[in-house]
């Protein structure tokens, strides 16, 4: 007796010979025909490996005798977009230069590249066992997203490219990338230009002048390597603010931004920043309210002022040796919370991730018949790329969260060098006054009291 069974989605048949020993090698001769035979019976009639038949044929054991030709899997388009990276400022710290390089606005011109999607490729059918043909999933055609105002889309090769339509900025509007406008002051803003107050990103090639205001919605650059003065404000509603020459502020300069502050070193100025504040060399005599402080020299230094941070104040130097009063404020978080809310958005990334391929596998049973469902695949197909978008907005939030909670204790004063008498530290509301020079402690909150640790 000859049994077929069928297996793998009919890609591959396999026969048993239930045959006794004896009657196996009394049959030898007859069995290739009586092989034959079942495999017709079973409608097997592709991808016979003969070969198989003239070899040892194993009794009571499963017995590969057929195997299809799996469909090949369309590849789904391949998007690539102008890369916007995270700013890190480039510090250049030696006894003959002092540099704080940061690219925040990132420039373009018209006609330049911005992103382009690379056609999905057609899959290849299958056969199966049966010789039936075995449909392949399509590739997925993914959403190109651009504001049509100022990005232009061009049908090229197999392609679809974006160009900036003007000279300006590129930004990420949610998915969408767009070319803000960008004003540029060639020279300095005083009288001959009067104070700005601008919608989209500002790029200042010189300095801001003495009882000056810019204000603006994006990122403002300010590339004098002299940096600012006694400026009345400059301000950031939506973005970050580089000030590559730094801030003497002559005790009346206000800073303010949504995203975080970059400059070579701040003095006598008042800060109120809802990121991080980044400093290159020093922090002088200055207000400063931000997520995070760091002085990020090796021989950087926080003299004087009161900073108020929420996380940590990093710094190699805090106070000098002539004890300048200086105030470390840490609010602090809540380790559990921020831990809960990391687990949630782990949970969450899992979740959207499950459903991201739920979108995909539906897509695909819809390009089968895509003539039919053309609407409902464009809806789809948003859909894909504004869970895609989430996923990684959501992912950002998670790193850094888990940033966050790599700082000592509940809120931290990192002291990478010395930090001297006649310096104050608070944090979560219990103060600690430094009574004389420590090397390289790390404050926080233990047992209800500041500890170096």
């Amino acid at each position: 007796m000859i049994s077929v069974n069928i297996c793998n989605n009919a890609l591959e048949a396999y026969i048993t010979l239930h045959y006794l020993p004896e009657d196996y090698k009394n049959n030898r001769g007859k069995l290739t025909e009586a092989i034959q035979s079942a495999l017709k019976k079973a409608n097997v009639n592709y991808g016979i490996m003969y070969e198989v038949l003239n070899g040892e044929l194993p009794l009571n054991t499963p017995i590969l005798i057929a195997k299809g030709k799996p469909p090949v899997h369309g590849t789904d388009s391949e998007i690539r977009m102008f890369q916007i990276p995270e700013p890190k400022p480039l510090l250049i710290d030696n006894d003959r230069v002092n540099h704080y390089e940061l690219n925040l606005i990132h420039h373009v011109k018209a006609g330049d590249w911005l992103g382009e999607r690379i056609d999905p490729k057609p899959g290849i059918p299958g056969i199966d066992v049966h010789g039936n043909e075995i449909k392949p999933d399509e590739g997925i055609l993914y959403p190109l997203l651009y504001d049509q105002n100022s990005v232009l889309q061009v049908r090229t090769e197999g392609k679809d490219v974006l160009y900036a339509l003007k000279d300006g900025a590129v930004h990420y509007v949610g998915d969408t990338i767009a070319v803000y406008d960008v004003l540029e002051v060639n020279g300095d803003v005083d009288f001959n230009t009067g104070n700005i107050d601008f919608n989209g990103y500002v790029n200042i090639k010189g300095t801001v002048e003495d009882n000056f205001v810019v204000k603006s919605t994006k990122d403002i650059e300010i590339e004098s390597e002299y940096g600012i003065g006694g400026v009345k404000l400059i301000e950031s509603t939506e973005g970050s603010i580089y000030i590559r020459g730094g801030v003497a502020g002559k005790g009346k300069a206000k800073i303010i931004c949504k995203g975080n502050l970059y400059a070579k070193f701040i003095s006598d100025a008042e800060v109120i920043c809802e990121g991080s504040v980044f400093a290159g060399f020093y922090i002088r005599n200055s207000s400063i309210r931000a997520k995070q402080v760091i002085v990020e020299s090796g021989r950087g230094q926080i003299v004087g002022g009161n900073i108020d941070a929420d996380i940590k104040v990093e710094c190699a130097d805090i106070g000098n040796r002539m004890e300048k009063r200086t105030l470390i404020n840490i609010r602090g978080f809540d380790r559990e919370s921020l831990t809960d809310e990391m687990n949630d958005l782990s949970d969450t990334i899992h979740s959207r991730k499950k459903q991201l391929n739920a979108l995909k596998e539906k897509l695909r049973s819809l390009n089968m018949n895509a003539e039919k469902s053309r609407n409902e695949i464009k809806k789809i197909q948003q859909e894909i790329f504004g869970m895609q978008e989430e996923i990684k907005k959501l992912e950002k939030q998670y790193t850094d969260i888990s940033g966050y909670l790599k700082t000592p204790g509940n809120g931290a004063l990192v002291v990478k060098n010395y930090v001297y008498p006649k310096v104050r530290v608070t944090i979560q509301n219990q103060v600690l006054e430094i009574m004389k020079t420590e090397y390289r402690p790390t404050y926080v909150l233990k047992e209800g009291l500041i500890q170096a640790i």
